[in-house]
């Protein structure tokens, strides 16, 4: 408990120190746009390794086995298609959110379209952040705190936000980077080690310890197979190419080749990470299962039942950092759209505002409970199949060619309600659609997109 209140107080100095830094909407909203290669890096790798990718793929790891590698592994893919095609025109459309990009290469309807679907659906993606870091810390205060957990949570992430902007979220990002490194890794270092004593009480009994009681590492199995695989390539896959959160951190760098320097490292560093995180779920799974009746994450249980005190405290600290990390920055982005792009300010004050409502609504939603959470995070659902295609289409041809928007519109509608529908029907009905739905959504609002294109 100590080590949070310390954590949470360092995090007040650096935004307290931000608070000062800021000069104009830039400093706020993209740090200046003077970040060099090291800090996007850092802040890049913050923003991807959230809850998702940290507490999400070791309980895949602990149901499907090490296959539960691609869910970061088709992130680096994204990531390296992002470095070959994107990182340089995005970077040198000099825009300060994702929504403008597109009213420079498409129109300013395609910017409105954009901005809606990220600014409504990150709204209830912030609540669901909100209440994955209550329920951690939690779990750390040893029982369910509920509402003070959720409160807590909030309050941390919208001051710091508020007072430093983005400028506070990139100097953070760095802290709880290199604070969740040094967890996951020492955690790793104890346990395959061999410094817990789990592998040797195994072997007295007579069965096989370390890795290999893990059975195989193929990458493709049973429970995960190449059209899984196929499917997970695109649809999270392309949120790594060109998805808000990644996007922005290409805006707060000081050059395109800073920003392409910081996604190519990025590729390989997430796959390590992957490789880690895996892992660490599946020692979880065969050294300290669930016991019958409850269900704890395996990077929870590690922090809580199996880990030395300081080593528990360093990884619980890392993982809050990568809950954290992603809060903030989809906060301030959100806070940064609905001010640029849909209510045409650039005002520091207003977005400021922005920045404390959204946090509050958030904090209302996630203490109601999953059920609206998921009916505003419904409409990002859209944004894969509808969106990534087209727009990536859009900056690749940028002043070379033109664009019938008629066309370029029709297949991000048609593309989007590929993804939208299936997620009612899921929310809503309860009835689980073919999950390829939303790849024919994707391929429909590419082709529309290339269609689109008119030689100048």
């Amino acid at each position: 408990m100590k080590l949070l209140i310390i954590y949470f107080l360092v995090l007040g100095f650096i935004c307290i120190r931000d608070l000062f830094k800021v000069k104009n909407f830039d400093d706020y909203v993209v740090a200046g746009r003077k970040q060099s290669s090291p800090f996007v890096f850092m802040s890049l790798m913050a923003t991807v390794l959230g809850a998702s990718a940290t507490v999400g793929i070791a309980a895949r790891a602990e149901s499907i086995g090490f296959a539960a590698f691609w869910w970061l592994g088709v992130g680096a893919i994204g990531f390296w298609f992002q470095a070959a095609f994107l990182s340089k025109p995005v970077h040198d459309l000099d825009v300060r959110t994702l929504p403008e990009i597109a009213e420079k290469t498409v129109g300013r309807t395609g910017r409105k379209l954009v901005a809606f679907i990220i600014a409504v659906s990150w709204i209830g993606i912030i609540a669901a952040q909100f209440a994955a870091v209550a329920g951690f810390i939690g779990l750390v205060l040893g029982h369910d705190a509920g509402t003070q957990s959720v409160l807590i949570t909030a309050v941390i992430v919208i001051v710091y936000t508020l007072l430093g902007g983005q400028l506070s979220v990139v100097r953070t990002d760095a802290l709880q980077f290199g604070i969740l490194t040094l967890g996951f890794f020492a955690a790793a270092i104890y346990l395959f080690g061999g410094f817990s004593g789990a592998e040797s009480a195994t072997l007295a009994n007579g069965t096989s310890a370390g890795l290999a009681s893990f059975g195989n590492f193929n990458l493709l199995n049973e429970k995960f197979s190449f059209s899984d695989l196929a499917m997970m390539l695109f649809t999270v896959g392309g949120a790594y190419f060109l998805g808000p959160d990644v996007i922005s951190r290409n805006l707060v760098a000081k050059d395109s080749s800073s920003a392409r320097k910081a996604v190519v490292i990025g590729s390989f560093a997430i796959l390590v990470f992957s490789v880690i995180i895996v892992l660490l779920g599946m020692w979880a799974a065969t050294y300290a299962p669930n016991v019958a009746g409850n269900s704890v994450n395996p990077l929870f249980r590690l922090a809580s039942g199996v880990l030395p005190l300081p080593l528990a405290a360093l990884l619980s600290v890392g993982l809050l950092s990568a809950l954290l990390s992603s809060a903030d920055t989809c906060l301030i982005n959100s806070a940064a759209i609905f001010g640029s792009d849909i209510l045409n300010t650039r005002r520091i004050s207003v977005v400021r505002l922005i920045v404390v409502a959204i946090g509050v609504i958030a904090t209302y939603l996630a203490l109601q409970g999953k059920d609206i959470i998921g009916l505003l995070t419904m409409a990002y659902s859209v944004y894969t199949p509808g969106i990534v295609a087209p727009l990536a289409v859009a900056i690749i041809a940028h002043k070379k060619f033109n664009i019938k928007k008629t066309l370029w519109y029709a297949g991000v509608v048609v593309g989007g309600l590929f993804g939208l529908i299936p997620a009612i029907f899921a929310s809503t009905a309860k009835i689980a659609l073919p999950a390829y739905i939303p790849h024919i959504g994707i391929a429909i609002s590419l082709i529309f997109a290339l269609a689109s294109l008119k030689r100048k």
